[in-house]
């Protein structure tokens, strides 16, 4: 699988394969030495993957680790009281480096030797606890297969040596960043397929609340196209830039019922376009550039301070935002995710200690942490997908969970509460859709 990915970004840059050097890790850096620090097993995986100098291995990370790098973990980590026995030191060390482009002291894919499992660590200003029994390890296979998983889904694309524009993919970057930041691989912010699994599913969520709510479409409704939930024009006139939550808005069905989900509606066309962070941009240019703001989807009544909602600098700045769930895309313009949640709620959860986040991690006292993924094991900051969130509110109506009237969903605000409940929080979680 390294082999192979690595070859398919060296073929797709235009380089030719008689032109690369194909040397192992092992012959570029192996020495007695490191033999007597590494596992067996590693050493032999080491002998047979390509180490090609000044060639990037995937978007998310660069190549392997230089031998100084490998074993920089193990030196951190023993004056660390969280982590293992100095004997241990080097029972982690880091195989892969994260891109310099991407994070400030960048540390990569952690190996563990002991267990064979393997975590994206991306950088040593937030060094995990090796010793929590939380954390989410992968195999290497795994981790190796969700890069290929998103070759195949074109969410990371390899394009040519010779362009310096792409057209037709949803990125966010200048042709200047294209030409020289991590080059064969660019990451789309949102694909096509995101786009139209995200439509399915919302369009199966409004049939639902709408049979159950006992709506009744006449003949010439049926036959029609349904409306939009704001139009393009509205769009156009508000602002919007082009991306998911244009398309989104643009293409998802109307619903005739008003709750969505417990205490969760649909905005007014007014609504979409009043947006909270509409003036960051403006006030903050060099902040924001090469980002979109978080976007304001669906409604719940209420207000809480921006630091409780935890969205980033410099959306943090003001002072209080409406809650409901944003599609919150860019916690930076490296890591361009458009189809990511975040649910601000105006209550607390995680006072009774049931709550959990997405990757089962308690949730401590929190307005905005649910369906949150606090270590994501193969790519950098990638917050829940929308995809998955929708589909944990259509399970919970089409179980029969939440009752629906003839408003939509019952229950209010107050059924959020039901997460951070012994019987009820695992109706909560939404699928591991990490990328």
């Amino acid at each position: 699988m390294h082999n192979t990915l690595l070859l398919y970004g060296w073929i797709c840059s235009g380089k030719r394969i008689p032109d690369m050097q194909k040397k192992s890790w092992w012959g570029r850096h192996g020495n007695a030495e490191l033999k007597a620090l590494l596992r067996p097993s590693l050493a032999r995986y080491l002998t047979k993957i390509f180490d090609v100098p000044g060639h990037n291995f995937f978007y998310h990370i660069s190549g392997l680790a230089s031998r100084h790098d490998m074993l920089e973990l193990g030196e951190r980590l023993k004056d660390d009281d969280r982590q293992p026995l100095r004997e241990e030191k080097h029972r982690y060390i880091v195989l892969y480096s994260t891109p310099r482009e991407h994070v400030s002291h960048p540390a990569g894919i952690v190996y563990d030797q002991e267990t064979n499992k393997a975590i994206l660590m991306p950088t040593y200003n937030h060094l995990f606890d090796f010793k929590s029994p939380h954390l989410p390890w992968q195999s290497l296979e795994t981790m190796l297969s969700a890069y290929i998983d998103m070759v195949e889904a074109e969410k990371v694309v390899a394009i040519h040596d010779g362009v310096v524009e792409v057209s037709g993919l949803s990125i966010n970057m200048g042709a200047d960043r294209i030409a020289n930041s991590m080059r064969p691989w660019v990451m789309q912010s949102y694909t096509r397929g995101d786009l139209e699994r995200c439509l399915d599913v919302w369009n199966r969520l409004v049939t639902a609340l709408e049979t159950r709510s006992g709506v009744v479409k006449s003949a010439e409704d049926e036959s029609k196209e349904p409306d939009p939930l704001c139009s393009r024009t509205a769009l156009n006139v508000a602002g919007v830039s082009p991306g998911f939550a244009y398309d989104l808005l643009a293409r998802a069905q109307y619903s005739q019922v008003w709750f969505i989900a417990p205490g969760i509606r649909l905005p007014k066309v007014e609504e979409f376009l009043n947006q909270p962070f509409k003036h960051i941009a403006k006030a903050y240019p060099r902040e924001t550039a090469n980002m979109k703001m978080p976007f304001l989807f669906l409604r719940i009544p209420g207000e809480i301070p921006a630091s409780d909602a935890k969205f980033r600098y410099p959306f943090s700045t003001v002072e209080s935002v409406p809650c409901g769930l944003y599609l919150d895309a860019f916690p930076n313009a490296q890591n361009p995710f458009e189809d990511a949640c975040r649910l601000v709620l105006p209550i607390k959860l995680g006072s009774n200690k049931y709550a959990r986040t997405s990757d089962f991690r308690p949730i401590r006292k929190s307005h905005s942490d649910l369906y949150q993924v606090e270590i994501n094991p193969f790519v950098m900051r990638h917050g829940p997908k929308l995809l998955a969130i929708l589909e944990n509110w259509l399970e919970n109506i089409e179980s029969g969970h939440w009752a629906v009237n003839e408003r939509g969903v019952e229950g209010g605000i107050g059924a959020w509460r039901q997460a951070d409940t012994r019987e009820m929080w695992w109706r909560y979680q939404s699928k591991h859709l990490f990328v």
